[in-house]
């Protein structure tokens, strides 16, 4: 509360009134005061806060605000409220209700709604900053008068000084992150565009301008990633998701041998997916659903519980022969995890439940000992049968 100010309700010359609200309760920090039920309002300078038993106003100068957060109501218990955080006032600044504050923030309660509103208006008027390009000049004499502080104080100065400009920092670093979230939508639009001209003129279009277009749209990832505003259910939002899945990583899976652990199924969807992220169980239970749409690739789980997405039409067969062709190269020094990873480029804990499943299976047999877990080729099992 000692950011605020005792001021004159009239407003200043070159400042207009941008929006308000009535019924509201102002916070030090997340204490409730005794200003309750006033008329708050937003100039494109400051907050004015009066009540009607009063004749003067709380004023709060909007380039103290360094960050503003929204936070929703309860149904029954709480009303929602803006919560601003400030930096310190200037030491020049009128007098108000309180002296000082051990609170570096401030809440408005809104308890008669327009709080979204108010915040929606509140971040427009913060981002125009009016008041950098039009804020009074300083009198000579008070500059002239004004105090140097050394020691203590002059270094608690300093550090709230660079915290203020770190805050600000930050501030501005958000706004260019919204602005590159919108170049990316335009990206995809752009992206789509191409696709659907491709699709209309097929005919017009050369092969070597559809390659090079269809390398465009690739490096760009997915032009139309499924998300959940898109689809009224869960369930329906995880079987589209599944198709999304199966078309872009189909290919990659056979690159990599026709299985794919589920965590590099997550690293690869998102990445292409750009800013519509997925969380790793919406990839788990799409993946779920894959074979049920009897699409080109399923979900497996081992019996160790380590789960992969492998092409629908592997054969086990073929990967345990593939794992004992391996190991029959190295009858003598056998192969442990590491070795069948570095020879089949494949990630470790895949090549551990290859050879765990060759085992199963019985063409594989284990040592273990000082040097580790390594398998060799079952030559009791080959020899029995001859």
């Amino acid at each position: 509360m000692d950011r605020w100010y005792w001021c004159d309700p009239n407003l200043t010359s070159g400042e207009r009134t941008e929006t308000s609200a009535n019924g509201i309760r102002l916070y030090d920090g997340d204490k409730k005061t005794g200003y309750d039920d006033g008329h708050l309002v937003l100039t494109n300078y400051r907050l004015l806060w009066r009540h009607e038993s009063q004749s003067s106003s709380l004023g709060l100068q909007l380039s103290l605000v360094v960050l503003i957060e929204e936070e929703a109501g309860g149904y029954f218990t709480s009303s929602p409220k803006l919560t601003l955080h400030l930096s310190q006032p200037s030491h020049t600044q009128s007098a108000g209700p309180v002296a000082s504050s051990p609170h570096s923030f401030i809440k408005l309660s809104f308890r008669q709604g327009g709080c979204s509103t108010f915040h929606q208006v509140l971040q427009r008027v913060m981002g125009e900053k009016q008041w950098e390009r039009t804020a009074p000049a300083i009198p000579q004499a008070s500059r002239g008068t004004q105090k140097t502080h050394t020691g203590i104080l002059g270094i608690e100065r300093a550090i709230q000084a660079k915290q203020q400009a770190t805050n600000q920092n930050i501030s501005r670093a958000f706004e260019d992150l919204k602005n590159l979230m919108g170049l990316a939508k335009e990206m995809v639009m752009l992206s789509r565009n191409i696709s659907n001209k491709i699709k209309e003129h097929s005919g017009d279009v050369s092969s070597d301008d559809t390659v090079q277009f269809r390398s465009y749209l690739l490096s760009l990832g997915i032009d139309d990633p499924v998300t959940r505003e898109t689809f009224g259910s869960a369930n329906d939002y995880h079987l589209n998701l599944a198709k999304e899945l199966s078309q872009a990583l189909e290919e990659a899976v056979k690159e990599a041998g026709g299985v794919m652990l589920l965590s590099e199924v997550y690293c690869r969807i998102n990445r292409a997916r750009g800013l519509e992220l997925l969380s790793p169980e919406d990839v788990l239970h799409a993946c779920q659903v894959m074979r049920k749409l009897n699409l080109p690739i399923v979900l497996h789980t081992f019996e160790s519980g380590v789960q992969v997405v492998q092409s629908a039409g592997l054969d086990q067969k073929k990967v345990v022969e593939a794992t004992v062709e391996v190991l029959s190269q190295h009858e003598s020094d056998g192969v442990s995890a590491g070795d069948l990873a570095r020879v089949c480029g494949m990630p470790l804990l895949l090549a551990q439940e290859r050879l765990l499943q060759a085992e199963r299976c019985a063409e594989a047999v284990r040592d273990e000992s000082n040097e580790g877990l390594r398998f060799y080729p079952n030559l009791f099992f080959s020899r029995a049968e001859v």
